[in-house]
């Protein structure tokens, strides 16, 4: 464009009319087309799946149910023993509480529509926590219940805790991004605090569950180990303050648990999460077509680029990478000499450059130069599969990610698991009133992040006998507590998506290996 455009200023409209009709219209009408047949057969493997778990599920039942009132039904006493012989090990009370949701009635029975979501339910993750005795309740009993003590713990545990040291961290990266660095003692004990006060409150077994808890622990871990080191060693202040900045400010990264929490980004936090295992997938993927080419690209260009350095090159056979015809070009002028297929490793480096279409004209004409035109053909069929198709195919599947996460944060079999165990009082932070021997019951301290808000629904109180006498309240005759964990797989949404648009009684074909093949059919016959 810029020769044109130096020549005559009009010219630029040319130039910007092709790039908004190729790069902004084409390219996304492609995209759309790349996710549209994307989606429709991602639906008819997903449909396929289904269909199957449906029909097992179906036979389980037929070899399940007995006759009760003229229907056939499932009563809680097979249901106990299915559980018991399906994997893992559940204790009884997780069973009543699967029994709940899915008698949906309340008349002590199960059908065949409820029994059909069985796999559903128990592929939703509850964490069951027992009453944690901590180490130090086994070693100070007495100072540990003492009422300094309880309040201490309380204060640890109450959400205003963690956004005061969110905000030291965020208050810690400022200074530290001003070469302000005369508090950092202050923030390293402050921070040392914070961690031996979970310790105390929590457990020490509890505390190194959570991943930024082990975080945490590392960072300042190694912090005090690093500059005690230093301060017996002979360093400079500079190298001793630059190595607690270093470990301090990458507790920052814990504001990405913050932002997590927002409503507003909770979906895109989420949605990154639920990429990770999958997009080991799609690496897997990217990597062949990489392999593909890498294997053609050392075939082709080996020993044709070299890198001797740019500068006191005494060898005329070491100027110009090597290649004398490359004298005067801007591969050459650029230092892009490194940029060559004469191993596996630099060849990678050059298709990842390809693949994200830095300077891809220069290092294409590169090695045009040292071959011939036809090696445009390469450069012009990796583009097309690796940045078109492949990148193309990836975004569709973010997108369908995000939408899915967007569409269904939660599911109905996860409100109704979570409604019934609040109905019960069995909700991580409910709390029994007294224990067996009459004193407060305060070994069980919640931390914030892990209580159930039960805002959302309506839990009849007990003073006013609104209860129902089918979900008995359990919190004041067990310590078992219920917490149903936010993570989801990517398999899982795809699959709660496609199965909301079929009919409950809906199992699909006889034949499911051919099911693709009458579902393409059925389209084209609708269609006409």
């Amino acid at each position: 464009m810029m020769p044109a455009y130096d020549s005559n200023r009009w010219f630029a409209i040319f130039f910007i009319a092709y790039l908004i009709i190729c790069l902004y219209i084409f390219m996304n009408i492609f995209l759309a087309v790349v996710y549209n047949n994307y989606r429709k057969h991602l639906k008819n493997e997903v449909r396929k799946l289904v269909y199957m778990k449906r029909k097992s599920l179906a036979k389980a039942f037929d070899l399940l149910k007995v006759k009760k009132d003229g229907e056939f039904i499932i009563d809680f006493k097979r249901f106990n023993v299915l559980l018991k012989m399906i994997p893992p090990t559940r204790s009884p009370m997780m069973v009543n509480i699967l029994w709940y949701v899915l008698d949906t009635n309340g008349d002590n029975a199960v059908g065949k529509v409820d029994f059909l979501q069985l796999a559903d339910l128990l592929n939703v993750t509850v964490t069951e926590v027992k009453d944690r005795r901590s180490i130090f309740d086994r070693i100070a009993p007495v100072c540990f219940h003492s009422k300094f003590s309880i309040s201490l713990r309380q204060l640890v545990a109450h959400k205003y805790f963690r956004y005061f040291f969110d905000l030291m961290i965020l208050l810690n990266a400022f200074l530290i991004a001003f070469d302000i660095t005369d508090g950092e003692w202050f923030f390293l004990a402050l921070f040392t605090a914070e961690i031996l006060l979970k310790m105390y409150t929590f457990g020490v077994q509890y505390f190194f569950r959570r991943f930024w808890n082990i975080f945490d622990f590392i960072v300042i871990g190694g912090a005090i180990i690093g500059t005690s080191i230093e301060a017996f060693m002979d360093s400079s202040a500079e190298d001793k303050t630059r190595t607690l900045d270093i470990l301090l400010v990458l507790r920052v990264l814990r504001l990405v648990k913050i932002i997590g929490g927002i409503d507003r980004f909770q979906v895109i936090v989420t949605t990154i999460l639920n990429l990770g295992p999958s997009i080991l997938t799609y690496g897997g993927v990217l990597i062949v077509v990489y392999y593909v080419f890498a294997i053609i690209g050392m075939e082709l260009f080996h020993g044709k680029i070299k890198y001797y350095g740019y500068q006191n090159i005494t060898d005329p056979s070491h100027l110009y990478c090597g290649n004398s015809l490359l004298n005067g070009s801007v591969f050459y002028q650029s230092q892009y000499c490194s940029n060559n297929f004469n191993n596996i490793l630099s060849t990678f480096v050059v298709l990842f450059e390809l693949m994200v279409v830095n300077q891809w004209h220069v290092l294409a004409n590169g090695f045009v130069l040292v071959t011939s035109k036809a090696a445009r053909l390469y450069f012009f069929a990796f583009h097309l599969t690796c940045v078109i198709i492949v990148l193309n195919i990836f975004t569709a599947f973010v997108l369908e990610a995000f939408i899915l996460e967007y569409s269904f944060c939660k599911s109905k079999l996860e409100n109704a698991m979570e409604k019934k165990i609040i109905e019960m009082g069995l909700q991580l932070g409910r709390k029994k009133s007294q224990d067996p021997k009459g004193t407060d019951n305060d070994n069980l301290i919640i931390d914030s992040e892990d209580v159930v808000e039960s805002n959302d629904y309506e839990v009849p109180d007990k003073s006013t006998n609104r209860r129902s006498s089918i979900y008995p309240d359990l919190a004041e005759k067990t310590d078992i507590r219920f917490h149903l964990s936010k993570s989801k797989n990517v398999e899982n949404l795809l699959q709660r998506m496609f199965e909301n648009e079929l009919d409950v009684n809906d199992f699909g074909p006889e034949d499911i290996e051919n099911f693709e093949d009458e579902t393409t059919m059925t389209l084209s016959l609708k269609t006409l």
